[in-house]
């Protein structure tokens, strides 16, 4: 009797520790315990290519076309991240998080390389002669403007960044050179495998990071990681992997997504049929705040309890049981075990570091989990009275997704809004709005202020990867107001925008500005009498009635500079030449002479004004004044029949007198026609008439603001113009330009 009780004491005992061995390894943690385990992983890569001499070129990834993408001098600025959910299966600090999609080798050969290299270089230097371009661009502004005109800092700001881009890509291009005349050299991938830890503003921001390595890599698009300590961090859950999927013991209760089982009027949903479901999780104060996204990259699907029935990755769902063996897939079953079981025993005597340093508050966050479908938006996230509030993600009718903070049912707190159409809005919500952030669809950035339509409205900054750039106001998603914008092969526009388009740089008038006159016949004559010009009480003392300008002080400017009408095709003069000019140089004016262009040959036209000018050694340039409609451009055959004609005189006088002579047009014939003039006839200083209140936004010498000035000493109205510039920089122009 004594031996068959011990027998059965023994197998009873036998039979509870098999029980309880059981349940200690395949019973799941709660699901509670199980989100505490679970993190944002990030992994970082880029490629390295040592150069002869000790130099490295980085780059992100060798494309399709065989051009390296991200190429840069520094680890730094060619790293590219991914981001996906992780979750803790061990003691030992093992997780399972999704690989990145796009795979790359570990080395690049030689040979591969030769080629990838000759074409970046090619491209690096387009994009090199780009950014000189804007640079040229930005210091022409800079010589013609000064701190007094509004933008003038912006400019200047944007011009330091503009160089340091490019003393980036002359340090690429020649490391790349380098490269080449060694016949190209293998190409190395380095990663840094990462998990984020819980913000320390409460709002997801501010969070440190735990170095990871990478265990093993399934082909199906999961990854094994574990931390570099080998430990579970202190107060972090894990799920329990078990070799067989916990719903074959408790058929029947599989769930395998987060999706409410019923939505609305009773309807069922079919989890293969359900888009995706994006979920944010942040359980409490001090615990992680991630993006898990049901059916995304990465995610944990749940079964009731708290099990694992498996992970999302590669945009596919992977059972349990193969995560089982890619979890042990480094190791044996036996190693894995006993490194668990020495991580529990280590965490009993030294606790992990990063623990919650005042765990009681934990307990003041929302701990509700809720689902559920409404007016076509489905929700999963933390809640408080059947509305979210905490963290949680919003799948919108139009396949727009937020994950982030919620209030009362409303956005607010950190958040990110993906658009179907890939643009992500991020930052800080306010009232359901997203009032100040960024926006990103991968070719542009913006940051700024936005409106409720998640549209730039108000100050705001863009970059696009071309180069382009703008900082100022916008107005539902356009330009409006004041802003500085620079695109590649463009002039610098600094001034005023009105939906979408720019209108000019409005010129603010003061006493500092270079003024001056250009006068013919009709300055001697005012209501049909004849008067002279006081040349002693030259004033300007009025801009003009014909538009509004912005003025600093009372107008009260001395005359800088005179040009006088000389002749008119080849024909007409003006009797008043000689005696202006005569005055004008006794007076110690700088003086010029202009000719109005006709469409007579324009060689005979040159020969005419050259022989009544009477030109002088020290006189300013002389002007061709071109002022024919549209009509007589058409009868002299065409604007390229007219571009030579042009060409003719311009090259004549320059000849004759040994300066670049000026080109007088209106802002009609600068949009219309100065595009497609050739590039010989572009490089002639241009003095631009425009009586609007935006300054022209072509490089121009001198600017016609007004036909209808007052200038003390004449009595009819005077064409009133600014030199573009400073007087010092005019000086510098009469001591360079001026006649030979």
């Amino acid at each position: 009797m004594k031996q068959k009780m011990k027998k059965r004491i023994w197998k009873a005992a036998v039979a509870a520790a098999a029980i309880i061995g059981g349940a200690l390894l395949f019973w799941p943690n709660t699901e509670r315990k199980c989100r505490e385990g679970v993190f944002e992983a990030c992994t970082t890569s880029w490629y390295a290519m040592e150069a002869p001499g000790g130099d490295t070129l980085y780059f992100t990834a060798l494309r399709a076309d065989s051009v390296l993408e991200g190429v840069a001098s520094a680890p730094e600025a060619a790293q590219r991240e991914f981001r996906a959910t992780a979750f803790f299966v061990s003691f030992a600090g093992r997780l399972l998080t999704a690989a990145d999609s796009a795979r790359r080798p570990e080395r690049l050969p030689r040979q591969t390389m030769r080629t990838a290299l000759e074409k970046t270089a090619s491209l690096i230097g387009t994009r090199a002669k780009a950014c000189r371009k804007m640079m040229d661009e930005m210091a022409y502004y800079a010589r013609t403007h000064s701190v007094a005109d509004e933008g003038f800092h912006e400019v200047m700001a944007h011009y330091e960044w503009t160089k340091s881009r490019f003393r980036e890509l002359e340090r690429c291009r020649a490391l790349l050179d380098t490269l080449l005349a060694a016949h190209g050299a293998e190409a190395t991938l380095h990663e840094r495998h990462e998990i984020m830890l819980p913000g320390t503003d409460g709002n997801g921001a501010g969070r440190d990071t735990l170095a990871c390595r990478l265990l093993a890599r399934d082909g199906s698009g999961a990854e094994a990681w574990q931390t570099l300590s080998g430990r579970l961090p202190d107060g972090r859950g894990r799920f329990r992997l078990n070799p067989f999927p916990y719903e074959w013991l408790h058929p029947g209760t599989a769930r395998y997504t987060l999706w409410a089982r019923w939505g609305r009027h009773g309807r069922k949903f079919r989890p293969e049929g359900a888009p995706p479901s994006p979920v944010g999780v942040g359980m409490t104060k001090g615990l992680p705040r991630i993006p898990l996204v049901d059916g995304a990259e990465g995610a944990p699907a749940f079964g009731r309890g708290g099990n694992l029935n498996g992970m999302w990755a590669g945009g596919r769902f992977l059972p349990a049981t193969r995560l089982y063996r890619l979890s042990l897939s480094h190791s044996s079953w036996a190693a894995c075990r006993w490194e668990d079981l020495k991580a529990w025993i280590a965490a009993w005597h030294n606790p992990f570091s990063d623990s919650p340093e005042n765990p009681a508050e934990t307990d003041t966050q929302p701990t509700d989990y809720i689902s559920f479908v409404r007016n076509d938006s489905a929700y999963y996230g933390q809640a408080r009275g059947g509305r979210p509030d905490g963290e949680g993600v919003m799948h919108y009718p139009d396949s727009g997704t937020y994950a982030g903070h919620w209030k009362n049912g409303l956005r607010d707190g950190f958040g990110r809004h993906t658009s179907p159409e890939g643009r992500t809005c991020s930052g800080y919500w306010r009232g359901d709005t997203l009032r100040r952030g960024s926006a990103s669809d991968g070719k542009s950035l913006y940051l700024g202020f936005f409106n409720r339509a998640l549209q730039a409205h108000g100050e705001g900054e863009y970059t696009a990867s071309d180069g382009a750039y703008y900082v100022g106001k916008w107005k539902n998603g356009l330009r409006d107001g004041f802003g500085f914008a620079l695109e590649p092969h463009e002039v610098v526009k600094c001034g005023v925008w009105a939906k979408g388009r720019f209108k000019g740089e409005q010129m603010l008038y003061h006493s500092e500005r270079v003024y001056g006159i250009d006068i013919s016949k009709y300055q001697h004559f005012h209501r049909h009498k004849r008067y002279g010009i006081d040349w002693k009480r030259l004033r300007i003392t009025h801009l003009g009635h014909i538009s509004k300008k912005l003025v600093q002080g009372s107008v009260d400017y001395p005359v800088s500079f005179v040009y006088v009408k000389c002749t008119e095709g080849q024909t007409v003069t003006n009797p008043y030449y000689a005696q202006d000019v005569r005055e004008a140089r006794r007076h110690g004016y700088p003086v010029g002479a202009y000719h109005f262009f006709s469409t007579r040959p324009a060689a005979r036209q040159a020969a005419f004004f050259l022989k009544k000018a009477r030109l002088r050694r020290g006189d300013l340039p002389p002007m061709l004044d071109m002022e024919l409609d549209d009509r007589k451009i058409a009868a002299m055959g065409g604007r390229d029949a007219l571009f030579r004609e042009m060409l003719v005189w311009l090259e004549a006088v320059e000849r004759h007198c040994g300066t670049t002579p000026i080109i007088y047009v209106n802002q009609n014939f600068v949009n219309r026609h100065m595009p497609f003039a050739p590039e010989r006839l572009k490089d002639y200083p241009v003095w631009v008439a425009r009586y609007g209140e935006y300054k022209p936004y072509v490089h121009l010498l001198y600017w016609q603001l007004s036909p209808d000035g007052t200038v003390e000493g004449i009595r009819s109205r005077v064409d009133i113009n600014v030199f573009n510039g400073s007087e010092e920089s005019f000086k510098d122009y009469l001591r360079k330009e001026c006649v030979k």
